[in-house]
């Protein structure tokens, strides 16, 4: 055991290059600390994570009281700043091979640095083993693998994305290869470019937006219908996106789904879906769709998924790229500011590089619904997007939605669209017949003269006012009825009534007489 703890310590002045105490050495404890944790995760032959022993009544070190069970997370993740409480920086190594599921080593240092490796739980047999392995893990560096195909070709993409552009002669050369550097007087007899929306002071061009939403409010539908609109060139809640192809990755729907709500989207569009050549869709539903992830060092890398994402990019040359929603997209901490700007900053790199928009919906945390904030995890989220749109429900009115600027670097902020779920969709809500409408209302009377017809050759008869037999009921409940409310369905028969559509027509004997419905064009002829 001693010339165990004796190869220890001769690997552990290999890794430390220095030999000033710790104890007047802040700095070196971490780097000491950290280097040894780097050096075994790599060799992974075990789990190791950076923790803090407990403390006796002065704010000292109690190692001889540490076990799984009382050892504590760093605060935030972060080094501390208390020297004390930096004393008590232990490394905790378990499920280490050849070793017992329930063995745990601490290793933990002395005021000058001496190692001291302890085993703090699992059989007593398992102490020598661990120790060998430790020892052995600090002493030796990690095989360098080769890299992997995946890896190959991201560096080569970020190669592509973000090269260094060369400045003017007078820059430093390091600078040049790192910064384009521009003097803005060279620009005094240039035109002022205009800014580029995809849609007018609501979503830039060439960025990323973050649309948030509750659960169930309907973010991704609303996101649908920009894109439908956005490909056919079309309007939308009162909103004109730049027309050009558009692409949608929906993690959260599969694509039975969406193909309803496309469907009822282009209905309302007054086309169908033959229209959309210009879209793609990606459905991931129950795939991990993730497009970055971190490692074990909370690195944030990008996945397959990326490069597959961005060669659709590549080929398909959208205006538009729908994510939905982060939570399946982002395979990282959502409350690591680093990795959120990350993520947030390559998605920006592509949208300027590949000249197109992303809309990223999300989802809000509790405390962001309660402050009516949108907000999720770290502040990185609103920080790092140039626009944030928050989309709420209506708590008297259910099939109200209420679409709020939160954030706009570029626009007009605070501005909010009011709409309403009908037919499927959403249509504006401002107090005049919504654009689509007519084409909804026509729909509803389609829908509900089909399906009576449909019912009536079965045999059934439907009466007009509220029973076990009521039209409105059964229509909404049948599956042609494709989720129009009843609200639709009462106006609809009452249209058709109006016009003589419909009919109501009596039968049975002068002491039970009962009414129904009937198609016109479907009555029998006298």
């Amino acid at each position: 055991m001693a010339s165990i703890l004796k190869q220890l310590e001769t690997n552990l002045d290999d890794l430390r290059g220095m030999s000033a105490p710790l104890a007047t050495n802040t700095d070196s404890r971490e780097k000491l600390v950290l280097g040894v944790y780097d050096r075994l995760l790599d060799h992974g032959h075990a789990t190791v994570n950076v923790v803090l022993a407990p403390a006796l009544p002065d704010g000292s070190p109690d190692f001889g009281h540490a076990d799984p069970t009382n050892l504590e997370a760093l605060p935030a993740d972060e080094w501390p700043e208390d020297p004390q409480v930096a004393k008590r920086v232990s490394i905790l190594i378990d499920q280490i091979d050849g070793c017992d599921p329930a063995t745990s080593m601490l290793l933990f240092f002395t005021d000058f640095g001496d190692p001291v490796l302890e085993q703090i739980a699992g059989p007593e047999a398992d102490g020598d083993i661990a120790m060998r392995i430790v020892g052995r893990d600090i002493g030796a560096r990690p095989p360098e693998s080769a890299p992997t195909p995946l890896s190959q070709s991201m560096a080569k993409l970020r190669e592509e994305l973000f090269q260094p552009v060369a400045a003017n002669d007078n820059v430093a050369p390091a600078a040049k290869k790192l910064f384009t550097v521009i003097s803005p007087a060279d620009f005094a007899d240039a035109p002022v470019p205009s800014r580029k929306w995809y849609i007018e002071e609501l979503i830039p061009a060439r960025n990323v937006t973050l649309l948030s939403g509750d659960g169930g409010t309907g973010k991704s539908l609303v996101a649908l219908q920009i894109a439908v609109a956005g490909c056919l060139g079309a309007e939308t809640l009162g909103l004109a996106p730049a027309f050009g192809r558009t692409l949608v990755l929906a993690a959260e729907d599969e694509w039975d789904e969406l193909h309803r709500r496309l469907d009822d989207i282009c209905v309302a569009q007054g086309t169908t879906l033959a229209a959309l050549r210009g879209m793609r869709v990606i459905p991931a539903a129950g795939q991990d769709a993730e497009l970055v992830r971190a490692d074990a060092k909370g690195r944030i890398q990008f996945t397959n998924k990326m490069e597959a994402l961005v060669d659709e990019i590549v080929d398909f040359q959208p205006s538009l790229v729908v994510l939905d929603t982060s939570a399946d997209l982002f395979g990282g901490n959502e409350i690591d500011r680093n990795q959120v700007r990350f993520f947030i900053s390559a998605l920006r790199g592509l949208a300027m590089e590949l000249d197109c928009t992303f809309l990223l919906l999300s989802h809000p945390s509790v405390a962001g619904m309660q402050t009516g904030t949108g907000i999720s995890g770290s502040t990185a989220w609103n920080n790092s997007v140039r626009s944030r749109l928050y989309l709420t429900a209506d708590k008297e009115d259910d099939d109200a939605r209420v679409m709020k600027g939160m954030k706009a670097n570029y626009g007009r902020k605070g501005g909010e669209i009011r709409m309403r779920w009908q037919g499927g969709i959403f249509v504006l809500d401002d107090g005049r017949p919504a654009a689509g409408s007519v084409l909804l209302a026509a729909r509803a009377e389609r829908v509900f003269v089909e399906t009576l017809a449909k019912l009536f050759q079965q045999g059934q008869r439907l009466s007009p006012s509220p029973s076990a037999t009521y039209a409105v009921k059964i229509i909404a409940a049948h599956p042609d009825a494709k989720g129009l409310s009843k609200k639709e369905l009462v106006a609809a028969q009452q249209r058709l009534l109006d016009s003589g559509s419909v009919r109501i027509v009596e039968e049975g004997s002068p002491s039970r007489r009962t009414k129904h419905l009937i198609v016109v064009d479907d009555q029998p002829s006298d």
